[in-house]
This record gives structure tokens, C-alpha cells and sequence, in this order.
């Protein structure tokens, strides 16, 4: 007769163990996936002149981290609460800014990847700063979200949040309250 010895299974499962809670475990408590930042938080994005940065928003709610690993604060920052994103990116044209032109150039670009469409007829939107723009909404495979170009001089700002449909629309006020922060420096250019 054979003698079966389980430790080493029972060695396999402690390691499984260990990778599948406890790794998640460490990346919340070391704060590896997202910096947390709190509510009042300004985010400052674009090329640095003087030590300033041209585009700025608030994060106006709890929750929400800086994905560091998918931001680069000379053009992008992503942040996330739970399964929805929120994605500011710089806009520099070749010519001026235009609201209208972004709002097509992020259709393409959102078409391109696939995974979600822009949708139809944009209404404009303005921010508590007097910024206007164009917002619409974004909807896709398994997820939904909100879309918003902005333009000022020689500057624009393309904002998209998307997440699955029932944790965007938990989120949804927030980003919205968050989109009408932003701000694009009028000097710059």
C-alpha cells in the first residue's frame, strides 16, 4: 500500500493563500497601487513653467487615489476609486484650442481602443471657474462613464471616467463635481 502524504499540498495551498490575500493585503496597507488622496487635494497637470503647472483640478471627495503607476503629471493623472477611473489629460494642438475639435480628436482616439465608444451630441459644460467645455457620455463593454473636453488658448484638457455601471453610477456626482474644478492657466502659450 502507498502512503499518501498531504503536506506538500497542503504546503501548495498555504502558498496560494498567501499570493491571493495577501499580496492585495500588502499593496492596500504600503499604498502600492494608489497614493490616497484627501478630499481639497489639488492636482496640478502639464509641462512645468515657473513651477507651475497649466492644468489643475480638486479631488472633492474621499476615496479616490493617484494611480502612480499609470500617471505622468507632465501630461496625464489617473486616479481611481474603487473600479471607476478618472483620467485628465493635457491637450496640445498644433493651432488653438477648440472644444469642438477636441471633443471629435477624444471620439476618435476612445474608438481606436475598442473598448468603449464616445457618445452623440455633447452639451456644453462650464466650470465653477467660468470654463467652458463640452461633456458627454461613454459607454462600452461592461463599463460606462462621462467624457469632457476643455479649451483655453493654446491648452485643453480631455477628462474621461469610466467604471462598471453600477460603481460609476455611485461615483458619478463626484466626478462630476470634480470635472467642474478644473482650470487651465490663461498665460500659457
Amino acid at each position: 500500500m502507498v502512503r499518501v502524504k498531504w503536506w506538500g499540498t497542503g504546503a501548495v495551498a498555504f502558498v496560494l493563500l498567501v499570493l491571493g490575500a495577501g499580496l492585495p493585503l500588502l499593496d492596500r496597507v504600503l499604498g502600492l497601487r494608489g497614493q490616497p488622496l484627501a478630499p481639497g487635494t489639488v492636482v496640478s497637470v502639464g509641462t512645468e513653467r515657473g513651477g507651475v503647472r497649466p492644468v489643475t483640478f480638486s479631488v472633492t471627495s474621499a476615496g479616490w487615489a493617484l494611480n502612480r503607476g499609470s500617471t505622468s503629471l507632465s501630461n496625464s493623472a489617473e486616479l481611481f476609486s474603487g473600479d471607476v477611473v478618472f483620467d485628465l489629460s493635457v491637450v496640445v494642438p498644433l493651432g488653438s484650442a477648440d472644444a469642438r475639435a477636441l471633443w471629435g480628436g477624444l471620439g476618435r482616439i476612445v474608438a481606436a481602443g475598442g473598448h468603449t465608444r464616445l457618445g452623440t451630441g455633447p452639451v456644453p459644460v462650464t466650470t465653477a471657474q467660468g470654463l467652458t467645455g463640452l461633456t458627454g457620455r461613454l459607454a462600452g463593454r461592461e463599463r460606462v462613464g462621462s467624457a469632457s473636453v476643455f479649451a483655453r488658448g493654446t491648452l485643453g484638457a480631455a477628462v474621461t471616467a469610466t467604471g462598471p455601471p453600477h460603481a460609476f453610477r455611485e461615483v458619478s456626482p463626484q466626478v462630476e463635481a470634480m470635472v467642474r474644478t478644473i482650470r487651465i492657466a490663461a498665460t500659457w502659450g
